[in-house]
């Protein structure tokens, strides 16, 4: 199981730990029935019985949501859980011819609860699946929200932020070195892929510092308003930028420790 372009070492993994997961679960259970043969199909379990679940031994598949190409099934993906389950609005299909081996869902579940390490076994498949399936609907928002962001480019010296001034936008540093001044005092710097002005913009304050192109450099600037709607598309930007915060405050913490020291 995979994502139809890119996707992150974690979802990688995920989809590892699925698949391994799967083997598992179905290396005890006997098959209900005789290999399936499919050809080409928009809804391949659209003749199904949703009493079971289906292994691909053969091809691949993709899952769509509202249209949407969202995931891509490989040899030992299995299908059709969602479905017999009643949670899923989206459908299966395939470009080419498919394999699937059918197992009982009622079978699946009595395994579950045959023991405790079943059933953590079990626990863990379902958890994987919809951390990976959460996760591919929302790189698939992510791809359609396209903010109207500009680069920018300022040479050194040049002012990026006024301190002082409205927090209208948030700004990524591509490329070269920026300074931040508070007061005209300099209080950190900023490199190359850091995210900076995004404290006023949460806090809805004006800015407390000024950042000055240390270097020609490269800005990609997006507006407030749609920077926040990034956030809760991609709430990890949060994590990033928390990180970054407690590096400053280590920075002026030690700033600070070596003027006490040379007072």
């Amino acid at each position: 199981m995979h994502l139809p372009h890119k996707q992150s070492n974690l979802l990688t993994d995920l989809g590892m730990q699925l698949r391994e997961s799967t083997g598992r679960l179905l290396s005890r259970l006997t098959p209900v029935g005789e290999p399936i043969t499919l050809s080409k199909s928009q809804d391949l379990l659209a003749t199904q019985t949703t009493e079971q679940v289906y292994l691909i031994t053969q091809g691949q598949a993709y899952f769509r949501q509202g249209g949407k190409l969202v995931l891509r099934l490989d040899t030992g993906d299995l299908i059709g859980l969602s479905q017999a389950l009643g949670l899923s609005g989206g459908q299966y299909g395939t470009d080419e011819s498919l394999v699937l081996t059918p197992y009982s869902l009622a079978h699946l579940l009595e395994l579950a609860a045959q023991s405790p390490t079943q059933c953590q076994e079990w626990t863990r498949h379902l958890v994987c699946a919809s951390c990976f399936y959460r996760a591919a609907l929302a790189q698939e928002i992510r791809a359609e929200f396209q903010p109207s962001a500009g680069f920018m480019h300022f040479s050194a010296g040049e002012t990026i932020i006024q301190q002082g001034t409205e927090a209208d936008r948030v700004y990524t540093l591509l490329e070269g070195k920026a300074e931040a001044l508070c007061d005209g005092v300099k209080v950190g710097d900023i490199r190359a892929d850091e995210i900076f002005g995004a404290l006023a913009v949460f806090t809805r304050q004006r800015r407390m510092a000024s950042v000055v192109a240390a270097s020609d450099c490269t800005v990609l600037a997006v507006r407030k308003e749609e920077f926040i709607d990034l956030v809760d598309l991609q709430p990890q930007i949060c994590v990033g930028l928390i990180e970054e915060m407690a590096a400053k405050i280590n920075q002026l913490n030690a700033q600070m420790l070596a003027l006490q020291s040379k007072a």
